[in-house]
């Protein structure tokens, strides 16, 4: 990580930008580092990350759950449609997925959030360990289109169980272009869920851009 000292934050970040040959600060990634005020002025420093910053930070970060649990084994991390994907390649994989994939699911939850204390943004974090991500999108693709085949039917709206975002984004994509079927996400939190409703051919609406970054 780079980084640059300015007496204000604005000052540090035009160095920044000067010295990496950018105009505009939201081209920047960077955050506060320290604030420090003594006889002579105030020095603000920030610094500057890059996406591989954050992918090497989280590797380390799952590699050093792993030895907490008493776990062997390895990461594989590579960076795809914004999302960076952690895979985890050891020989204790249900100790690691955990009952339905609960302590995966924890791990995942603290990778992100140590990278938003870490580098000041959310990242889009995908944890994976011996397909289990891939079997779950599937059983939830198979799910979804038995679910949107009963809505259509009966034009009663059907309300999912709660999900990840990323298993949301599963059923959003998978009944996409299912005609007369929207589906929403409502909810906060570990309770944000997914609802499959009929619409009429006059109000038959697309997902919401919301719906379709999930």
């Amino acid at each position: 990580m780079n980084r640059y000292e300015g007496k204000t934050e604005e000052e540090a970040v035009n160095k920044a930008l000067a010295d990496l040959g950018l105009t505009d600060k939201k081209e920047l990634n960077y955050q506060v580092i320290s604030t420090k005020t003594n006889i002579f002025g105030t020095t603000v420093t920030i610094g500057i990350y890059s996406i591989n910053d954050v992918i090497v930070f989280a590797d380390d970060y799952i590699k050093r759950c792993l030895k907490c649990l008493g776990i062997e084994g390895s990461t594989e991390a590579k960076y795809e449609d914004g999302i960076i994907k952690l895979n985890i390649v050891t020989q204790h994989n249900r100790s690691v997925i955990g009952r339905n994939g609960d302590t995966l699911r924890s791990i995942n939850e603290l990778t992100r959030s140590v990278c938003f204390n870490r580098f000041g943004g959310h990242y889009r974090i995908l944890l994976n360990c011996d397909g289990y991500k891939e079997n779950k999108y599937y059983k939830f693709s198979v799910i979804a289109k038995r679910t949107a085949n009963e809505v259509s039917r009966t034009h009663v709206t059907a309300v999912l169980d709660p999900m990840t975002s990323d298993e949301r984004r599963i059923i959003h994509q998978v009944l996409a272009d299912y005609p007369n079927i929207r589906t929403q996400s409502l909810g906060t939190g570990h309770k944000r869920h997914v609802t499959i409703q009929w619409v009429g051919d006059e109000d038959n609406a697309q997902v919401t851009e919301t719906e379709k970054a999930e």
